[in-house]
């Protein structure tokens, strides 16, 4: 199944989530003692403004290995303006940061996240964790559709970082920089299905 941009709310209403509800909410997984739960030992942190949730995303991704520089450290190695981060800046950062890491950019041009993708996504990003490293995702949410809240009037593009997955739950756990700049409801994580993280990178992409 393929889901376009327009289509996504058909997609989070089949599996029983509307915007009122917060999409996270029935994608909570298990108690943190769950047997197949791994989480990587990152270290959370809130973006400062709406413009660095790239360097923030990258400085928790990099807080698995090591201890991260400052966000305006890393904005300026990745390009980052009040209209954003550079797409290109993120795995070239992320390699150059981390011994022993090579990052890849996966685009995903077109707004339609398939099963293959998801599953494509979940393997790399649990292959990931299990290997110490954190996977990076630059968001396109679509108005009404952000996890954990559904209060966005409008598209918003924004970057993640997954840290963890729950292998009985089949999920990802996802650390959302975006916290009280956004809403002051938000939560730091979410736990969300490869196939829920897949689409909100359709149109966007993610770096593994």
């Amino acid at each position: 199944m393929t889901i376009s941009a327009p289509d996504r709310r058909t997609f989070f209403r089949a599996l029983g989530l509307t915007a009122a509800a917060g999409l996270g909410t029935a994608a909570l997984a298990p108690a943190a003692t769950a047997a197949g739960e791994k989480v990587l030992p990152t270290t959370y942190r809130e973006q400062p403004n709406f413009f660095y949730c790239g360097p923030t995303a990258v400085s928790i991704a990099l807080s698995a290995k090591v201890t991260p520089p400052s966000l305006d450290t890393l904005a300026a190695e990745l390009g980052t303006t009040d209209n954003g981060t550079n797409f290109g800046a993120v795995s070239p950062v992320l390699t150059n940061r981390l011994a022993g890491a090579t990052y890849r950019d996966q685009r995903m041009d077109s707004s339609t996240a398939s099963t293959a993708d998801a599953d494509l996504l979940w393997d790399r990003a649990t292959t990931n964790v299990d290997d110490g490293f954190a996977t990076v995702c630059n968001w396109w949410v679509v108005a009404g559709e952000y996890p954990n809240w559904g209060g966005n009037t409008s598209d918003i593009f924004h970057f993640v970082t997954i840290d963890g997955y729950d292998a009985d739950a089949r999920t990802l756990r996802v650390a959302d920089p975006a916290g009280s700049t956004l809403t002051a409801s938000l939560p730091s994580h979410h736990w969300l299905s490869p196939k829920q993280v897949a689409t909100y990178c359709a149109g966007r992409g993610y770096f593994w």
